[in-house]
């Protein structure tokens, strides 16, 4: 049972939080509303976020007034060493000394809730046992919530309401790229505008549809008079060679850094991808998305804005949350997806967002 208030703050107000989530990327966009109602709350505080570093660039970009602590677990882990320790010690010496009043934990990992014990704060926040991955993080909070709405922007505001901060669901953080990322991407495309863009990538093998089945939206896309810009991330250009050889080559393939995606997505008029991390970052750009989602849920995970499409299956299997294999070998969460599937939402969100309707139905 979360405690009242009073319990927590104990008639204080913190001058100090610490937040801890560390990844991935779309989990960075999903805690950005959170972590804005508690700058709104406490306007006077310092707030630390404890991040990957690969990914703070996420909270670079919203714009909010924080302070961010970037650590590196995957070089600690992969890298361990005389650095590696030195670093960790640095850091675990920082959190014990900055006198934080209150941490939270968004990401419920056993990693996590122990940098949040580290701390030292007398109020520790985090997910009860049952909606933890690592049940063991629940020995280092003092207080727990137990989450009642199903999407994961609504679940880590809810870790708010110890604070007595009624979470405002409508809550939206936008990113906004600079202008050097928006004049490289203006170069790049080199004149090209009113443009859809395509990421056929995904961090698990499960959550891509066949690169050939985008590149089969993207030339149907491109017949009826729409541009399309295809980007991926490392690792992923096989997929952008298999989509473009499917597309008769003539795709726009661009290749970003991330800051360069938000400038990209922010003039595209339609983004279509899987579960991943541009996708997230589109969303929360405010592009109009159509996101195909296999392995997960897009209840949990999908985009929040009501006008964007989902493209699923309805299976008894879904969602599995396999990364790396189908359990049963079928793969039916994905290749029941068809092309004429994709196409249909893409006219629809279209329409929707008020941009040229000059798709036709597929027949």
């Amino acid at each position: 049972m979360t405690k009242s208030k009073t319990d927590v703050l104990k008639g204080t107000t913190p001058k100090r939080f610490l937040v801890v989530k560390f990844g991935s990327l779309g989990d960075i966009v999903h805690c950005l509303p959170s972590v804005a109602q508690l700058r709104s709350k406490f306007p006077e505080a310092e707030i630390d976020w404890l991040i990957e570093r690969k990914n703070k660039i996420v909270v670079e970009l919203s714009g909010l007034d924080i302070r961010i602590t970037p650590i590196d677990t995957y070089q600690w882990r992969n890298s361990p060493g005389i650095g590696s320790a030195k670093e960790i010690a640095e850091l675990v010496w920082a959190l014990s000394t900055d006198g934080y009043d209150c941490t939270i934990d968004f990401q419920g990992l056993l990693k996590s809730a122990f940098f949040a014990y580290l701390s030292g704060a007398p109020v520790r926040i985090g997910w009860e046992r049952d909606f933890l991955r690592e049940s063991v993080s629940r020995f280092f909070y003092t207080e727990v919530v137990t989450p009642k709405r199903i999407h994961i922007i609504d679940q880590q505001m809810e870790l708010l309401k110890p604070l007595g901060i009624d979470p405002n669901w409508e809550t939206e953080v936008r990113l906004q790229a600079g202008s050097a990322a928006r004049k490289s991407v203006e170069q790049k495309l080199a004149g090209v505008a009113d443009y859809i863009v395509i990421n056929p990538g995904g961090n698990w093998p499960t959550k891509c549809w066949e690169p050939e089945r985008f590149g089969e939206l993207a030339l149907r896309l491109m017949n009826e008079g729409h541009p399309v810009v295809v980007t991926w991330g490392p690792g992923e250009e096989h997929l952008v060679r298999r989509l473009a050889r499917s597309s008769g080559y003539g795709v726009r393939e661009i290749p970003t850094t991330l800051e360069e995606l938000v400038a990209l997505c922010e003039t595209a008029k339609l983004f279509v991808g899987g579960d991943t991390g541009p996708m997230h970052f589109a969303a929360a750009v405010g592009t109009p998305i159509v996101a195909i989602f296999g392995p997960t849920s897009s209840d949990r995970n999908g985009p929040s804005r009501r006008e964007d499409i989902v493209v699923e299956r309805r299976l008894s299997c879904r969602p599995c949350y396999e990364r790396d294999h189908c359990p049963l070998e079928h793969w039916q969460c994905m290749l029941d997806i068809t092309v004429d599937h994709v196409y249909e939402a893409c006219r629809k969100r279209l329409l929707l967002a008020g941009a040229r309707p000059s798709l036709q139905p597929a027949e």
